[in-house]
């Protein structure tokens, strides 16, 4: 009877949270439509990089699933660590500033703004960054996050493609929106995780351990890679590092004068203007491939790059003929072997053709696995020069779970002589202070290791060149404002997450009582049977029938009638 009773009330009770819930939703149904119509005002960007979702356990995670429109695999919340504000001290909440993001492929990652001790490799300081509350993507499967090491993004740049294995974000390419309201605010961002780093007003103190140099590079391997804070370290680097700057200040983009296939020219230009015989190409660790136009770019090429190539191979994952490409960075000539671009095991070229109107070429990770790329940032925004040089095939590249390195600080009087092609007046040669294990997902992603919080709390995420995102998956807490619904728990009283746990909390204890009543229910019934037992004994002794229910059972219940 007390279990039923108690199912009841919880029945009454989870229905009335359910009610008041359903009016919640139709609350902030409303709420997000105001939110999209915003939001399609901004630009709409892309997430072009590819599916990592090899990463997702199933087991792990099955009753655990957001699915967003369009993808065909869910995303699966259950196998990301999640940062908690409330188990930080030092977590603050950024006013009036939200996190959100929209992608052409139907990508959405909301939340809002925090501030923490972040920290990478020997260096942490207390930044902002993106709490994503609510993501729907299975581009995220397994990870924790993103950290773009592109440059700053002021306003909302262009569209970019949608298609050709660029990185989330490309080439900076990601919104978010301060603070909500009737009136779509302006387009902002945090600082990326490098900038933060390195800020000018901070000091080294029990709080703060910041980085030297605005400055950091990057290579991989087959199966590893690493970046090395504050510059290179030489002993990575075989031959010259050639320097040449970049031609904007939102994302790394240097002249590519050619681009050949074995003696084939692929870039015919057009212009009577020498000055105008370049495509832009951009340096994006996110891409995994190649990429380059299909089609003639307006008053720039009489043909398109892709479509020559095509016309020499005949099938793309079957090329008739297998020659190196040879790309003309910056008037340096650059070789991408055949071995390297095209993709044995899977029996795939990894050259790809870029979406309609993108102008340019996506230098992916078929370059990065050959070369070291620096990217110096000590002089933004007046300079940005971007370094290449020749990978060390002997260098010992960290195992992932590896903790990461520190490199000695040398002197002046001993720093080690690097060849380096001509460079700005004045300029010296960064030197890195930390090598960074990287892990290099089957070579299409890369993942490194961050802390953020008091204590730290340890997240794998996603490390692009070609974003200038910082956002960690983020429980949803009080005092932040929340958009959409919580993803990975926590949120306001009407949040999907806390109806399931005010449930579970309700049937917990709904249960512990039953299992008391049951406990108290056992324990007279064993003193009435132990009481019965006694008074069969003791009928027997008198010669009773014996039978429970035979008049001696009924003893002292009745006073003798006279």
């Amino acid at each position: 009877k007390t279990c039923i009773v108690i199912g009841l009330v919880v029945h009454a009770v989870v229905s009335n949270h359910v009610h008041a819930h359903q009016s919640a939703k139709q609350r902030a149904a409303e709420r997000l439509s105001m939110l999209a119509q915003a939001q399609r005002e901004l630009s709409v960007h892309s997430s072009t990089w590819p599916r990592f979702s090899k990463l997702i356990d199933d087991n792990a995670a099955a009753e655990q699933k957001e699915q967003g429109e369009g993808f065909e695999i869910p995303f699966y919340p259950g196998n990301s660590t999640v940062y908690d504000p409330k188990k930080s001290s030092t977590f603050k909440v950024v006013p009036h500033a939200s996190f959100m993001l929209g992608y052409a492929d139907n990508t959405h990652l909301k939340g809002f703004q925090g501030n923490d001790v972040v920290q990478l490799g020997d260096y942490f300081v207390h930044a902002d960054f993106g709490a994503v509350t609510n993501c729907d993507s299975p581009d995220f499967n397994g990870v924790d996050g993103i950290v773009g090491f592109g440059l700053p993004s002021k306003s909302p740049p262009p569209p970019p493609p949608s298609a050709g294995g660029g990185g989330l974000g490309s080439m900076g390419m990601s919104s978010m929106m301060s603070g909500m309201g009737p009136q779509a605010p302006p387009a902002t961002l945090p600082l990326p995780l490098l900038f933060s780093l390195t800020r000018a007003s901070i000091t080294d103190d029990a709080e703060d351990h910041k980085l030297d140099r605005r400055a950091f590079s990057f290579f991989s391997t087959e199966d590893r890679a690493e970046i090395h804070l504050g510059g290179f370290d030489p002993e990575a680097i075989t031959g010259q590092l050639f320097l040449t700057p970049t031609i904007t200040t939102t994302d790394y983009s240097v002249v590519a004068l050619s681009l050949k296939y074995g003696d084939e020219e692929l870039l015919h230009f057009s212009s009577d203007n020498p000055r105008m015989h370049y495509l832009p190409a951009i340096m994006d660790s996110g891409t995994s491939c190649l990429v380059m136009p299909d089609a003639p770019v307006a008053g720039v090429t009489s043909s398109a790059p892709f479509k020559r190539w095509t016309d020499i191979v005949k099938v793309v994952d079957k090329p008739a003929v297998r020659h190196d490409f040879t790309l003309n960075l910056g008037g340096r000539e650059f070789t991408i072997p055949f071995d390297t671009w095209y993709l044995s095991d899977t029996n795939q070229s990894c050259v790809q053709k870029a979406p309609p109107g993108f102008p340019g070429l996506l230098v992916g990770d078929v370059f990065f696995r050959r070369y070291l790329v620096l990217f110096d940032l000590s002089r933004y925004p007046e300079l940005i020069l971007i370094g290449l040089a020749e990978r060390n095939p002997d260098y010992k590249v960290l195992d992932f779970y590896e903790p990461a390195r520190k490199l000695p600080k040398l002197v002046a009087s001993k720093r080690p002589f690097v060849n380096v092609s001509r460079h700005p007046p004045g300029w010296e040669t960064p030197l890195a202070s930390d090598r960074i294990p990287v892990y290099n997902q089957l070579e299409t992603q890369y993942f490194i290791n961050i802390s953020v919080g008091t204590p730290r709390q340890p997240f794998t995420v996603i490390f692009d060149t070609g974003s200038s995102v910082f956002g960690v998956f983020t429980r949803c807490v009080p005092e932040a404002p929340n958009y959409g619904h919580c993803t990975f728990g926590g949120g306001p009283k009407n949040d999907d997450s806390l109806l399931v746990e005010g449930a579970v909390f309700v049937a917990g204890v709904s249960v512990a009582f039953c299992a008391v009543g049951v406990a108290v229910n056992i324990y007279y019934r064993r003193q009435h049977d132990e009481a019965e037992r006694r008074a069969r004994q003791k009928s027997r002794s008198k010669g009773g029938s014996g039978s429970a229910f035979g008049s001696e059972a009924l003893s002292g219940y009745y006073q003798p009638v006279a």
